[in-house]
């Protein structure tokens, strides 16, 4: 397919991925409704195996192979997509270890006013926005293509919730290494946030996996 039928998709999940982002800024996330972090976390890694899924359906044209990945993808949306969803990781295993990558830290310090802090930030995941989309491109769009490829041979319907599953299961597994957590003692912390906050936290897991699958199924079929 050519990437610009399966735009929409894209920028749809590009969206989703950057509010996501938004939500690891601390003056946005004491504003969230309980259990909207938790929804975020675990509808991103499946929403991105089904980028993944779908990317790997796309043909960009004629390129040199001996260019890099980088260079060879011939879409917009595409990189948004894929480059938010690695600024979100990125932030949540930063923050979560306190760490930071030499002067660059996506938590602004404690002492900084509001809006010196939202600036902070802003220069930590949009201003870096060119270095993510190297590293995305050279380690997470290789990576999902290996992992999506034998579901390209399902039905499109069938590949693409099969992808929202495994995608589902390799974020647990994920996020409780990036959180330190032990994955059973992740996973019970999981339950009890869905048991406390139920509406939030499935509503927004459901909506920001299914429905991106579902633009992409109609632009494919159209």
């Amino acid at each position: 397919m050519s990437p610009r039928r399966l735009a929409p998709f894209f920028l749809v999940v590009a969206l989703i991925n950057a509010v996501a982002v938004a939500t690891r800024f601390d003056g946005l996330a004491v504003k969230l409704p309980g259990g909207a972090a938790l929804g975020v976390m675990i509808a991103v890694v499946p929403l991105l195996v089904l980028a993944g899924y779908f990317e790997g359906r796309l043909d960009y044209g004629e390129t040199m192979a001996e260019l890099p990945l980088w260079m060879r993808i011939k879409s917009v949306p595409v990189k948004l997509a894929f480059t938010f969803g690695f600024i979100y990781l990125t932030c949540v295993a930063l923050q979560t270890w306190d760490i930071n990558i030499g002067p660059l830290d996506p938590t602004p310090p404690a002492s900084f006013p509001p809006e010196k802090r939202a600036m902070w930030f802003a220069m930590f995941t949009g201003g870096m926005f060119f270095p993510f989309y190297l590293a995305a491109t050279s380690i997470l769009i290789p990576g999902l293509r290996a992992m999506t490829w034998p579901l390209r041979k399902l039905p499109s319907a069938a590949g693409g919730l099969v992808a929202i599953v495994v995608g589902g299961g390799l974020g647990v597994l994920v996020l409780a290494a990036v959180t330190s957590s032990a994955l059973g003692t992740f996973i019970k912390s999981i339950g009890a946030t869905y048991k406390a906050h139920p509406g939030a936290a499935t509503g927004i897991s459901l909506a920001a996996t299914l429905v991106p699958l579902a633009i992409g199924l109609v632009r494919e079929r159209e």
